[in-house]
């Protein structure tokens, strides 16, 4: 793997370890890259950043020898990273070859001369990357296409209106999916407030001829990443005070529109994972019970059917509080409060229907939802054990969090 390298990222990672742990990331982090075997990440201190390569070893963590003011989203293209940095001159986007044609970071278009355009959500479809970033007035959608070397925004590529402020920018297919709208100033009494109007939109990369916008509106502008299964985009969205609703699109049908999940069930649904034909969230049943979040379930073989309470984990008016769902090996993982009030990392079996039960030395549960500055988290099965790993490149240590029997 590391023959395709260049001749400086093999001379900082030759201590890599021959067969490198087999390992996945639960940490959802935008500054993190995978590349075959070895994690490509940046490192932030207060007034600078370093791009290192990690094989999540002691041994095999290297700084590559460049320096940022600061480094932001990073994809892997074709062995090629793309991501944001800042050499002094304003966060723009920059290339790093891994196939030895590059010997330093290259610009790839400065889109704001006299500032920062600070490149955000950098998501690969084929050749292309498509990311948003300001044009100094306010954040528009691009596209980086590979293959002539160019960058642009979508509007002016594809001759279409493009709606401002792009968010969750998330590729099913061929397709992108993407929220977008702007701040309309609404008027009550003397006062005058902005209120978001997102839409959600749909642009087929096969037929950009227009964006396709689907026929509802998202006021919610904190709302989680959409979750791809197959062809199907699910995500949430806020209906009214308390009240969200799971969506879904089938982005094979011809005609590609929004359904709801679940029968519209009120409540708050939020962490969204999916293992086998059942989604999992974080939920509860009407205003009233607004503080007693417990596991819910939506069944995605019968979506029309209403979510049902999984599970009571805390019976009365504090609730579990599920957070940070990682689905592992078949098993879901969570944060969450059995008596209401200490959190553990709590595991629920699917399949046995079992009551779900604290882990053991599982008191710190903060790692499931957070990393330490500068830290990596992946989750790793070794044999029947899954290790929930942290590595930390300041101290070249890799610590073991937490071990769970996979049976």
């Amino acid at each position: 793997m590391y023959k395709s390298l260049s001749s400086i990222t093999l001379a900082l990672v030759t201590s890599i370890c021959a067969n490198p742990p087999d390992a996945q990331s639960f940490i959802s982090d935008p500054y993190k890259v995978n590349i075959e075997d070895a994690y490509y990440f940046s490192l932030k201190s207060s007034d600078s950043a370093k791009l290192m390569v990690s094989d999540l070893t002691s041994k095999g963590t290297k700084s590559l020898p460049f320096n940022f003011n600061s480094l932001g989203s990073m994809v892997n293209l074709r062995d090629c990273l793309i991501f944001a940095a800042d050499q002094g001159k304003g966060s723009e986007l920059y290339s790093f070859s891994l196939n030895g044609k590059d010997t330093k970071p290259q610009l790839i278009k400065n889109l704001v001369v006299d500032g920062s355009s600070s490149p955000q959500e950098l998501t690969v479809l084929g050749d292309q990357v498509f990311f948003t970033a300001s044009n100094g007035k306010r954040r528009e959608l691009y596209v980086f296409d590979s293959q002539n070397e160019s960058v642009s925004t979508v509007a002016t590529a594809h001759k279409i209106t493009v709606p401002a402020d792009p968010v969750h920018l998330t590729v099913v297919g061929k397709k992108l999916f993407f929220s977008a709208g702007e701040a309309e100033e609404v008027k009550k009494g003397k006062k005058t407030k902005k209120v978001y109007q997102r839409r959600y939109y749909m642009l087929d990369t096969e037929k950009p001829s227009k964006i396709h916008g689907f026929p509802f509106f998202d006021k919610h502008t904190n709302q989680k990443h959409p979750v791809v299964d197959g062809t199907k985009l699910y995500f949430k969205i806020h209906e009214g005070p308390e009240r969200y609703e799971i969506l879904c699109i089938d982005t094979d049908a011809a005609q590609p529109k929004v359904e709801v999940i679940g029968d519209g069930s009120e409540g708050f649904s939020d962490c969204l994972t999916i293992i086998g034909d059942k989604m999992y969230f974080r939920g509860f049943e009407g205003p009233k019970n607004i503080g007693n979040k417990e596991l819910w379930s939506v069944d995605l073989t019968q979506p029309a059917k209403r979510a049902v309470l999984e599970e009571e984990i805390c019976p009365g008016a504090k609730g579990a509080f599920p957070f940070a769902l990682v689905a592992v090996e078949g098993k879901l993982y969570f944060n969450g409060r059995k008596n209401g009030i200490d959190s553990h990392i709590m595991v629920f079996d699917p399949n046995t229907k079992a009551p779900s039960r604290n882990l053991p030395d599982s008191q710190d549960a903060s790692f499931l939802s957070k990393s330490e500055k500068g830290t990596l988290r992946f989750v790793r099965v070794v044999g029947k054990e899954i290790h929930f790993m942290e590595y930390n490149p300041v101290t070249a240590k890799s610590t073991c969090l937490l071990t769970v029997p996979t049976t």
